[in-house]
Formats: structure tokens, C-alpha cells, sequence
């Protein structure tokens, strides 16, 4: 029989503790089964009908079994870790006359987990042109909904197009499990999906220009909020009730950061130091040739005697 060397094990164990979700492209339009839930420790689901100001189009909705919030990573099939596409999905109260988003909803990153947001991602249909994009932070410490501002002309935008815009009624096609759970917040209007998606690389660029490195296994936390503009964060956060848009308790205190998650939407896997991977390659290494060099068994032979 052969045998796999211990030191060829441990270097197959390395290998496989940098590999991540498989190889795969964003479709918008896909079921939430595809979708990864963003989720909060304290697993509270966003209250209906919490909007601080505008219509029921930027209330942000969901309960334990519909969350509100999702995410999907397409790593556009090469093996670089900074390249792909990040998408998200929202669930939202209603698609008000005329039809179509009209308001502004923003994805804050906290992407080295200081409690701060370092960067807005988004969807802005409140002014002239519709974007999708990236915004920076404005001068505010930026680690509580009243000290949170934005800069309002986005880093990076991108036209609305079927690649990256998503607007959608939810249908128990694009959420197989909601059954007639469409009027989450009981105001009478289905419930409708806006999803967006953003080149990852763009992404990782804009976070590098702050010193802070990014690839699709690094961990993240998420502020998810709707507005009437892009400059703040004004009409619903995700995960709170009314009452709290101008907070000064902490993102991490109300409870609105998200679980941590990785851009591909795994749980980030805690960072082994390399030494351990060195000390348990050399162990390895010596238990092989101790079993290479112990004495080898010698075969028995029995002997029957005749009469």
C-alpha cells in the first residue's frame, strides 16, 4: 500500500485554508437561495414603517424568516483576489408613483474594523441622473449615525444598466421562500428588491488610497441605510427603529454593524500565524522520516513438521 506523507498533507491543508467560495459571476436577478443574508448579531430584523422622512420606497423591510439584506460575490472566474464584482440586495417597502427608485440607499463599510465607515457604496436616484457608485466619508469621525457625513460627488459612478441595477417586485421567483409574505410592512404595495453591483477592484483601490488593504477574504462589516440624498444618512438604517438618526451611540453600540462577513460571503476564518504553518510543516517532516526509518517487520515463517 502507499502512503501520502504527513508533509505533503500539510502543505495540501495550506492550501486549501486560502481557497473561497467557488469560481462564480453576479446575476442580479437571481433567487435569494444564490444570496448571502447580511445578518446582526443580535438578529434583529428591520422594523416596517421606520422611515424618518420621504415614502415608503426607502423603507428598509424584513423580519427572521425575509431578511433584509443581502450580498453576492462574483470573482469574475480568474484566480486574482482583488477583481471580480460585489452585489447587494435590498428589501424595500414599495415601488411609489411615478414608477421606479427614486431615493438614495448606501452600504457603509468598515473594512478594519474601527467602527468607522470607510467608504459608501450605492445607489443615488435622488437628483438628476441616476448612479451607481462609490462615495467617500466626509470630515465626521464617522463611527455614529450623528456623526456620519458623505461626500456627496461620488468617488466612482457607473450608469444604471442590467449588469449592475436591479428593480424588482419580490416574487416568489426571485425569493423562492416568500410564499405571500410580499407586504412585509402592511402597507397595502408589494415589497420590491433594489440590487446593485460594483467592480470589486474599483472597491479595493479606493480603500488602498486610505491605507487599508481589501481582497475577497478580508473581513467587513456593513452599515446599511436609505436617504433622500447623498450626503447623509437620513431616512431608515437597517436593523433600528425610528428615533435614531441622530444618535451619538455608536454604529457598534445600536447594534446596526453587521456579523462579520468577507466580500465572497464566507466567515472570516482567523488568521493562522505562519510559524505555526513552519512548526507544523518541520513536525511533519520528522515524523515521516522516523516512520521511513523505523525497522521494517520481518515476514514470519511457519514451518510444518510431517510425520
Amino acid at each position: 500500500m502507499k502512503y501520502v506523507s504527513a508533509s505533503a498533507l500539510i502543505l495540501c491543508l495550506l492550501l486549501l485554508s486560502e481557497l473561497t467560495a467557488a469560481a462564480s459571476v453576479v446575476d442580479l436577478t437571481a433567487p435569494t437561495t444564490s444570496w448571502t443574508p447580511i445578518l446582526y448579531s443580535s438578529n434583529n430584523p428591520d422594523p416596517s414603517n421606520d422611515q424618518q422622512t420621504g415614502s415608503t420606497e426607502g423603507d428598509i423591510v424584513g423580519n427572521a424568516a425575509h431578511p433584509s439584506a443581502y450580498t453576492m460575490f462574483g470573482d469574475g472566474n480568474t484566480p486574482s483576489l482583488t477583481d471580480g464584482t460585489l452585489a447587494f440586495r435590498i428589501r424595500l417597502g414599495a415601488d411609489t408613483n411615478p414608477s421606479g427608485f427614486k431615493t438614495a440607499l448606501f452600504v457603509g463599510l468598515d473594512a478594519n474594523a474601527d467602527g468607522k465607515i470607510d467608504l459608501f457604496l450605492g445607489v443615488n436616484n435622488s437628483g438628476s441622473a441616476d448612479t451607481v457608485g462609490i462615495w467617500g466619508p466626509g470630515p465626521g469621525a464617522n463611527i455614529s449615525p450623528n456623526t456620519t457625513t458623505m461626500i456627496a460627488t461620488p468617488l466612482n459612478s457607473y450608469t444604471p444598466t442590467a449588469s449592475n441595477y436591479y428593480w424588482s417586485a419580490v416574487t416568489a421567483v426571485n425569493d423562492p421562500s416568500v410564499g405571500t409574505s410580499t407586504d412585509i410592512d402592511g402597507g397595502g404595495q408589494n415589497d420590491f428588491f433594489l440590487g446593485f453591483a460594483i467592480p470589486f477592484s474599483d472597491i479595493v483601490a479606493q480603500l488602498a488610497a486610505v491605507g487599508i488593504t481589501l481582497d475577497q477574504n478580508s473581513s467587513l462589516t456593513y452599515v446599511i441605510a436609505t436617504a433622500t440624498q447623498a450626503n447623509s444618512l437620513n431616512q431608515d438604517l437597517n436593523g433600528i427603529g425610528p428615533g435614531f438618526i441622530n444618535s451619538t451611540s455608536t454604529w457598534s453600540q445600536l447594534g446596526l454593524l453587521s456579523n462579520p462577513i468577507t466580500p465572497a460571503g464566507l466567515a472570516p476564518v482567523p488568521e493562522i500565524n505562519p510559524a505555526i504553518w513552519v512548526g507544523l510543516f518541520l513536525v511533519a517532516v520528522a515524523a515521516q522520516r522516523r516512520f521511513a526509518n523505523r525497522p521494517k517487520a520481518q515476514p514470519q515463517v511457519v514451518r510444518v513438521e510431517r510425520n
